[in-house]
């Protein structure tokens, strides 16, 4: 098998935590930008540490379908970053890639960081159907029954046996992801004891339900709080009566930069997640400042909005569900991927927490309105609510499940879905750190403002070092 080098890096950047916002095109940007001369592109190039970062490249030959022992194969990618291990003895932290093009072994600087603590070989897996580990560039419904959960965790375990034995790895491996990822490294923790030492699971969702209205209701518990929540209704209700009328829609399409989006409620979503998004990553202050300083609601919140979105290198049609109907993708497309993935199992739709004060987004964002999305994209019904908990989520609390770490912040919505303080009733296996202020995966960033994150990476440190000991 060929490998190549690559210098990859993104440790100056907030660690990729999709769920549901379309950042692909933002780490294709990036790519660019590392092959360019520019002051940027130089300092993408290197390690948390400012060395550097020579990363291994190459591509295993995985199984499509792991219940089926004549299977084809597919090329699913990798990276190796071995520069801190001192041996083959060394601990080797392996970095789950979730929906999203990977970014290689530099995703989560803080991991990089603890990596050359620890003297640990740092792997990154990229998740199957995303960036350049596609079985096909055709997606359609066919294809996508093989990408789901246990097909992820069973591609985890294969690939961990293939580079043990075929690297000579001898020390224990920890587990880690942020998001959808940091899903993944708890359940890989939980279904495979044997084989990592414990996980840290940054910001990840563990409880499967179809209508995630608490999302919203956390959006709008925030921008109460930093007092732009009136601003935000007021401005989604003058949008709402904007497009009931063509002549309406048209003209307040124009000011979002979205007149491509032809179904109304899409624009509505695409509106909803331009503060979702703000919140999501800690930018709610700056998001609100711009409300509460302008003068014209629907212009305030798309100038906040746009800005949010152009900071993240995307725009409202590539965070938009109208995304998700083009069956032939590239490595930067994620949306189609991650709509088969809630619509078949995880569910986990931003419905509109009712219609008063502890709301941020329209009320037409309901659950039949993601029912349609589902058979609109795929022809099928979303899945049935919560089928997956049974078999991952309550397991988590059973005595043999242990030595997961699960880290939330408190702005985060996604807390909502997570493992948090009050919730393990006692269980000694699980720790669970709630940073205040922070918003999602911060923990996995090294550069913070945080006081609580910093408290956080020491604890994690002491944590980890006690599971590869």
């Amino acid at each position: 098998m060929s490998s190549i080098r690559i210098w990859f890096g993104l440790s100056f950047l907030i660690p990729f935590c999709a769920m549901g916002f379309n950042h692909g095109h933002f780490y294709h940007q990036r790519s660019i930008l590392m092959q360019s001369g520019t002051l940027e592109g130089q300092y993408l190039k290197l390690r948390s540490d400012g060395s550097l970062r020579d990363a291994e490249v190459s591509f295993y030959n995985q199984t499509l379908d792991h219940s089926d022992k004549n299977s084809p194969t597919f090329k699913q990618r990798y990276f190796i970053d071995s520069r801190y291990a001192g041996s083959p003895q060394s601990p080797v932290f392996y970095i789950i890639c979730g929906e999203w093009n990977c970014a290689g072994t530099g995703s989560y600087s803080f991991v990089e960081n603890l990596a050359k603590k620890k003297k640990a070989h740092l792997i990154a897996l990229e998740h199957r159907f995303y960036g350049e580990s596609l079985p096909t560039k055709k997606l359609t419904s066919t294809a996508l029954k093989h990408l789901h959960l246990q097909a992820a965790i069973d591609d985890l375990a294969s690939f961990q046996s293939y580079i043990t034995n075929e690297r000579g790895f001898k020390g224990k491996w920890v587990a880690f992801g942020g998001s959808y990822a940091g899903t993944l490294a708890a359940f890989y923790r939980e279904k495979h004891p044997e084989l990592v030492v414990g996980a840290l699971a940054s910001s990840a969702p563990v409880f499967m339900k179809n209508e995630f209205s608490e999302y919203d209701a956390h959006v709008a518990k925030v921008i109460n709080k930093t007092n732009c929540g009136v601003k935000v209704r007021n401005a989604i209700q003058l949008i709402e009566e904007k497009i009931s009328t063509p002549e309406g829609a048209i003209e307040v399409k124009k000011i979002f930069k979205s007149s491509a989006l032809t179904n109304n409620v899409d624009f509505l979503y695409v509106v909803a997640d331009m503060l979702a998004a703000a919140v999501q990553y800690g930018h709610d202050q700056s998001f609100c400042e711009t409300l509460n300083k302008g003068r014209n609601p629907i212009e305030d919140y798309a100038r906040a909005g746009l800005s949010v979105l152009s900071a993240m290198g995307t725009t409202p049609f590539d965070i938009s569900l109208a995304v998700a109907v083009k069956e032939d993708v590239t490595a930067e497309d994620n949306m189609r991927q991650w709509m088969w993935q809630s619509c078949s199992e995880f569910g986990w739709f931003q419905v509109a927490n009712g219609q008063g004060a502890n709301s941020s987004r329209s009320s037409q964002i309901d659950l039949p309105y993601h029912d349609g999305v589902c058979k609109r994209l795929f022809t099928k019904q979303m899945g049935k609510d919560g089928a997956l908990n049974n078999e991952w989520f309550y397991p988590l609390f059973q005595p043999v499940t242990s030595d997961i770490l699960f880290t939330n912040g408190s702005n985060d919505p996604w807390l909502n879905l997570s493992v948090v303080t009050g919730q393990a009733n006692g269980q000694h296996g699980l720790d669970l750190l709630m940073m205040e202020g922070a918003a999602h995966c911060n923990d996995l960033r090294l550069a913070t403002n945080f006081p609580s994150v910093l408290v956080a990476h020491a604890k994690i440190e002491l944590i980890i070092g006690d599971w590869i000991k």
